[in-house]
């Protein structure tokens, strides 16, 4: 039986059924009982369900015509949306930064935290240390209202980068792309950060593409 770490049984579940679901330990399409789930973890089945509805929140779970939610199967479809929305933030994120030279030490730390993951660091740490980066670098950008619109993209960011796994059999290779963007971020080139962002951004849909 898995043993649960926390003082709140309902939270410890959320936190590791999401670090399964980013992980892609739990991949897109597994049903998740709550009988399964009460039986793994030894809790009462409204503790699952509780947990369940949380993650449901987070984009991280689907409810469906199925009697079981799933961990859900992005698309392509879902991944251009994505992009649809992110791309006009982080384009003015970076803008913003460039064209006031704002610094960006936050997003060097997590940049340097993500290169500095060993070999051997889970896929849902990298995930996690990847989307860290990203929020510093729009949190450089000064602007509150930009803080504060960005993080409900995050999970949804985070289970598309889990099925990107496939794509990045060199773990260094993720945060090698990062340090070319935050490059051009930090080049006093506007012009060139926006394209470094943009490219970034769509390389990442199209190699969702390719292994979906």
């Amino acid at each position: 039986m898995t043993r649960l770490q926390t003082t709140s049984t309902r939270d410890a579940l959320v936190t590791e059924l999401r670090r399964r679901i980013l992980s892609a330990e739990l991949a897109p399409g597994t049903a998740l009982t709550e009988v399964g789930l009460a039986d793994e973890y030894g809790v009462a089945r409204p503790t699952v369900r509780s947990a369940l509805q949380d993650l449901s929140g987070l984009r991280l779970v689907r409810y469906g015509e199925a009697r079981s939610p799933t961990v859900p199967a992005l698309t392509e479809a879902d991944a251009r949306d994505l992009l649809f929305v992110r791309e006009p933030l982080e384009l003015a994120a970076v803008t913003e930064i460039v064209t006031r030279r704002l610094p960006t030490p936050e997003a060097a730390r997590r940049l340097d935290e993500l290169a500095a993951l060993p070999a051997g660091a889970s896929w849902a740490e990298r995930v996690s240390a990847h989307t860290r980066f990203h929020q510093a670098l729009v949190d450089a950008a000064g602007s509150p209202r930009l803080t504060r619109m960005y993080p409900p993209l995050q999970d949804e960011m985070q289970l598309c980068l889990a099925q990107l796994q496939p794509a990045y059999p060199d773990p260094a290779a993720l945060a090698a792309e990062h340090r070319v963007l935050l490059d051009a971020v930090n080049s006093g080139d506007p012009e060139r950060a926006r394209r470094t962002m943009r490219a970034h951004l769509v390389a990442a849909v199209e190699a969702f593409a390719q292994v979906t």
